[in-house]
């Protein structure tokens, strides 16, 4: 393959990936929802951590502690998460789901798992296995890329 043919592959597989993950993501997310699915993966996370810190979160989701500072004000003014401070050390803020948190998490799982099911109808058995071979495949390619970048 040339090299200008590798890029506009390089290129087409960039637009569609950037585009099928954010239609994916418009079409999973509750029409009455007033969170962005970067929220509600945010408050997926604290339903299996429990607890976190702020410098959890930075990591977690690659963003700065100043960034963090916005996005857990704004769920917490919305009482969808709990902030308390250490008291080994009363500077770490710990944050974790509040109980009204639970309810936009579960209204999501619920639509979810239906809209998952309508979409994968819409695809004939050998395009769904076919669909999973190549999303197998790309998750061992990252995984192989995070474990050289470790290194």
């Amino acid at each position: 393959m040339t090299k200008e043919k590798e890029a506009a592959l390089m290129e087409e597989t960039d637009h569609l990936f950037r585009a099928v993950w954010k239609k994916y993501q418009s079409f999973l997310m509750p029409e009455e929802s007033d969170l962005s699915m970067h929220q509600m993966m945010f408050l997926k996370y604290l339903e299996r951590r429990v607890t976190c810190t702020p410098s959890d979160i930075a990591q977690q989701f690659g963003i700065t502690l100043g960034a963090v500072t916005g996005f857990v004000d704004r769920l917490y003014k919305l009482g969808l998460i709990t902030r308390t401070r250490s008291e080994e050390d009363r500077r770490v803020v710990i944050i974790q789901l509040s109980p009204k948190g639970i309810e936009p998490l579960t209204a999501f799982e619920e639509g979810r798992k239906t809209k998952f099911a309508r979409l994968v109808q819409k695809l004939d058995p050998s395009q769904a296995a076919e669909l999973n071979r190549a999303l197998e495949q790309l998750n061992v390619v990252l995984d192989d890329l995070a474990k050289a970048d470790k290194e």
